[in-house]
């Protein structure tokens, strides 16, 4: 305890391992404290050589911009184990911290990860602990005011019209005004695609691996006609007559815990198990229709080629 923290790196993870192992009184505010240090950020000699890569160098000095911070994602590795000597703001802390780093660029397994972190640390808090800390355990609200507007001009997209226009029309695509539209679509809002992104729907970075043109279009415009079971929202009727729609994340014994705003995961609504007078899935996506309607169409085809900008553009299927 006396040692801990050294300022050597690797020491200090074998410490923070070996005190919340044998449960020290000191080690999560130790902890926490090193995980608020800001991390060293790239040499500019080394930023000063991507910059003259225009075919790699960019990308790499972007994620290196946004990097992960390995010795704190061990830190918060470790304090995934300890269930006792919390306090509420610490708790608050520990987890908002998860939610942040969910924002930086990692790679294919990086979220996975994290929710994983996330998943074992919760099986240590308790049920009052998680009623108190609902705002924060649940993935952080993307703000729809700071993402892009659509440049339009819109039109009522149709499915056919999609697949229509992406009918040799996706070669040679602008791929960073397809990540622009991506958030201006609040694509990004709800959903993650190559690490980055929401949390509250299904992650996108293998559409293009499991769709083909017409049944992503279908996905886009037509939300609610094939709804997945794991994010299929539910119609909770109360005792008093209130009808609450939403997705059900949590059944405890009959007390049900609903997401009811896909854009802001801290918007929930517990109903207790003896206030609950039926449940019933919900015919309609949570999805918001109309999200292409403001694009144009430059940027409708640029949002679906990068999209499917993780497959192999000679495969895909425009369907019948």
């Amino acid at each position: 305890d006396k040692a801990f923290p050294t300022g050597d790196n690797r020491l200090d993870r074998d410490l923070s391992q070996l005190l919340a192992y044998v449960n020290s009184p000191t080690v999560i505010d130790k902890t926490l404290a090193l995980m608020k240090k800001p991390s060293p950020k790239v040499k500019e000699d080394l930023a000063r050589l991507l910059s003259r890569n225009r075919g790699y160098g960019g990308t790499i000095a972007r994620m290196l911009s946004n990097h992960p911070e390995l010795q704190k994602i061990h830190y918060a590795f470790v304090l995934r184990t300890m269930r006792y000597g919390w306090t509420l703001d610490q708790r608050r802390e520990y987890f908002k911290w998860l939610g942040d780093a969910g924002g930086r660029s990692g790679g294919a397994s990086y979220n996975g990860f994290l929710n994983n972190i996330r998943k074992e640390a919760l099986a240590n808090v308790s049920e009052a602990e998680k009623k108190a800390l609902a705002t924060t355990v649940a993935p952080p609200a993307v703000k729809l005011d700071t993402l892009p507007r659509p440049k339009g001009p819109g039109q009522a997209w149709t499915v056919v019209q999609v697949v229509d226009a992406s009918r040799g029309g996706l070669a040679g695509r602008n791929f960073a005004n397809g990540r622009r539209t991506y958030q201006a679509a609040r694509c990004g809002a709800c959903h993650r695609f190559d690490g980055t992104g929401g949390a509250t729907g299904p992650d996108l970075s293998n559409v293009a691996g499991r769709f083909s043109i017409k049944d992503l279009a279908e996905s886009l415009i037509v939300p609610s006609k094939v709804i997945s079971d794991q994010y299929r929202a539910s119609v909770v009727l109360t005792t008093a007559g209130k009808v609450i729609t939403g997705r059900i994340i949590n059944d405890n014994k009959g007390t049900l815990t609903i997401l009811t705003d896909p854009f802001d995961a801290s918007k929930i609504t517990t109903v207790p198990a003896d206030k609950v007078d039926e449940t019933s899935p919900s015919k309609t996506s949570l999805m918001p229709e109309k999200l292409l309607h403001p694009l144009s169409k430059d940027e409708l085809l640029d949002l679906v080629a990068y999209l499917l900008s993780r497959g192999n553009p000679n495969d895909l299927m425009f369907g019948e």
